[in-house]
C-alpha cells in the first residue's frame, strides 16, 4: 500500500512538472496564469469530491476499515487529479492558446537562423 502511494506521489509530481513545463510561449501571461490556476483548482476540487464520495461509500460498506477507505480515497482522488491536470493542459495548449494564435518566440527564431 505504501509503495502505491509513493508511485502516485511520483506521478503527481511528474504530471504537475510537465503541466508547467509545457506552458505555451508567446501568449498573454495573465491569461496563462489564470488558466493554470483554474485548471489546478478544478483538478483539486474534482479530486476532493471523488475522494470524499469514495471514502464515505467505503465506510458504509465496511465501517471498521478506515485505513483501506482512506487508501482508496487517496488513490481515486489522485487519479482524478492526474487526469484533470493532463486533459486541462492539453486543452490549454490546443484550444485556449493554439499555435496559430501565439506570438513568434524570439528564442526559437534565433536558433533557426
Amino acid at each position: 500500500m505504501h509503495f502505491m502511494i509513493l508511485i502516485l506521489a511520483f506521478l503527481v509530481a511528474v504530471v504537475v512538472w510537465g503541466f508547467f513545463h509545457a506552458n505555451p510561449r508567446g501568449v498573454n501571461r495573465v491569461r496563462l496564469v489564470l488558466s493554470n490556476v483554474v485548471i489546478l483548482a478544478l483538478a483539486l476540487a474534482a479530486a476532493a469530491v471523488v475522494a470524499s464520495l469514495l471514502y464515505g461509500d467505503a465506510l458504509t460498506v465496511k465501517s471498521g476499515e478506515k485505513g483501506m477507505a482512506t487508501y482508496l480515497a487517496l488513490m481515486a482522488g489522485g487519479t482524478v487529479f492526474l487526469i484533470v491536470v493532463a486533459v486541462g493542459g492539453l486543452l490549454r495548449n490546443l484550444l485556449l492558446f493554439p499555435i496559430s494564435a501565439r506570438a513568434p518566440d524570439t528564442a526559437d527564431s534565433a536558433h533557426s537562423e
